[in-house]
């Protein structure tokens, strides 16, 4: 189901955030989607949304730095003073450890998960204010997770878990004006794009044994979760984590 309305996806070249764009876009949408770097990918989900009659703005930004992060909002309020939703779906794992994990990379997942996102939500909050617009923050289940396999992941649990506590009180504090700001908290979701090498066959089955359901996620599958949030549907459910993860984290 297409979605009416004006809506900021970073990330969007590919994985979840292009199945976002692509799951809302419609005759009567306008989407502004960013990437960091990849705007041939991008330029493929702006085609594909476009042939579903949306209207499509594309910006190439890299959101670990201040001034590109600042780029991007004064490009979407330029385009859309009044947003309808938010999607924060730019983002990495960084899989390194206490010993290989430095401090420069520890501060680059922060500057990307949390405040690439404060700025969105601080500077954003009239626009999202004017039409009772909703913000997603895309999250991790490496939040949750402290021990993924034989991997411990400081960077991305940090990261992920204060994107989770910036979107929790930015929902308290705005939850009155009608702003819903929740997070989705994906698990094992299978990727997608030139960028991304599969799995092998072992890879997977190790994976696979770890999840209730026994299977990846697909992008799809959280997208249509994200459009539920963009929507008017989801007008009473605020600051909240929503998993999406085949009952990963029930073990």
């Amino acid at each position: 189901m297409a979605l009416t309305g004006n809506f900021l996806i970073t990330g969007a070249a590919s994985g979840i955030g292009a199945a976002i764009a692509k799951q809302i876009a419609g005759p009567n949408c306008r989407l502004i989607l960013q990437t960091k770097s990849n705007m041939v990918g991008l330029q493929d989900i702006a085609d594909l949304c476009s042939a579903k009659s949306a209207t499509v703005f594309t910006i190439q930004g890299d959101l670990t730095d201040r001034a590109d992060t600042q780029k991007v909002i004064d490009y979407a309020l330029q385009l859309a003073p009044q947003l309808d939703g938010i999607v924060a779906a730019a983002g990495y794992p960084d899989w390194g450890d206490f010993d290989s994990l430095s401090v420069e990379d520890l501060m680059q997942s922060i500057h990307l998960m949390q405040r690439s996102t404060f700025m969105l939500l601080q500077q954003c909050t009239v626009s999202l204010q004017s039409t009772q617009g909703s913000f997603i923050g895309i999250s991790s289940f490496l939040a949750h997770k402290m021990k993924v396999g034989n991997n411990i992941t400081p960077a991305a649990a940090s990261a992920k878990a204060g994107l989770e506590a910036l979107i929790k009180s930015y929902a308290v504090q705005h939850a009155a004006v009608g702003i819903r700001c929740n997070a989705i908290v994906p698990g094992y979701i299978k990727k997608d794009g030139d960028n991304h090498r599969p799995l092998n066959t072992d890879a997977v089955a190790k994976i696979n044994a770890r999840i209730p359901m026994g299977r990846l996620g697909l992008p799809e599958e959280v997208a249509a979760l994200a459009q539920f949030l963009l929507s008017s549907q989801s007008r009473y459910i605020t600051g909240q984590l929503l998993h999406i993860d085949g009952g990963l984290l029930l073990t």
